[in-house]
């Protein structure tokens, strides 16, 4: 009797095992499915960008050029935002999508779209670098845009994702952004922590310069 109990729980074991294992097959196959459909939504877009550059004069193609980016890449711009707005590729994928976006809008010098665009991606970085990233493209186009408190806010949360590679030129912003904001005595400790965990690289030599620059 006992030994029947047994077989019996221990094919009620087994069953609910299967069961799960089935679900969590299926769902990582429509995971992988998703990432593919907004990786192939991504390239179709990458390939229409192409096209739509080949009309614009090679005098606006440069970063820095100001530019109405709606106007002139239409389609792309299009199919980025169709991408965000249906949420229905991965994170990373939603990232890229709005980094893209963001990116050409900078580029072409319309910082309030491309700050708009920017601060939707918040929920959407998981990773460490993703984050440190997009804090730093944020806090640039702020900074581009006069915005040089909302910069420093920026700066100092890309800061704290504790990106190496990052480190240097978020603490350069945040040095930059100081001084742009009359606050000499701030700029001076974000430069000292540079130097201690930086020490030697090109961030410090331009802080370094900033500084002496606006010596009173």
């Amino acid at each position: 009797m006992n030994f029947s109990f047994d077989q019996r729980k221990a094919g009620i074991l087994l069953g609910v095992v299967l069961v799960a294992g089935i679900a969590v097959y299926f769902t990582q196959q429509a995971a992988d499915k998703k990432e593919q459909e907004g990786k192939n939504s991504l390239y179709l877009v990458e390939k229409t960008y192409e096209e739509e550059l080949k009309a614009v004069p090679d005098a606006d193609r440069q970063v820095g050029t100001t530019l109405e980016v709606d106007s002139k890449f239409p389609k792309t711009v299009s199919g980025l935002n169709e991408i965000l707005a249906a949420k229905k590729a991965p994170s990373r994928v939603l990232y890229e999508a709005g980094i893209k976006l963001g990116t050409l809008y900078l580029d072409h010098n319309q910082s309030d779209k491309a700050i708009g665009v920017l601060k939707g991606l918040k929920t959407e970085a998981s990773s460490s670098f993703q984050k440190a990233s997009l804090y730093y493209l944020l806090g640039t186009t702020e900074e581009r845009a006069s915005q040089y408190k909302d910069a420093l806010d920026s700066y100092q949360s890309g800061l704290s994702s504790n990106v190496d590679g990052l480190k240097g030129e978020l603490l350069l912003g945040m040095v930059r952004t100081s001084l742009k904001l009359n606050d000499k005595e701030k700029a001076k400790l974000y430069f000292e922590k540079m130097n201690k965990e930086v020490a030697g690289t090109r961030p410090v030599q331009v802080a370094t310069e900033l500084l002496k620059g606006n010596q009173s």
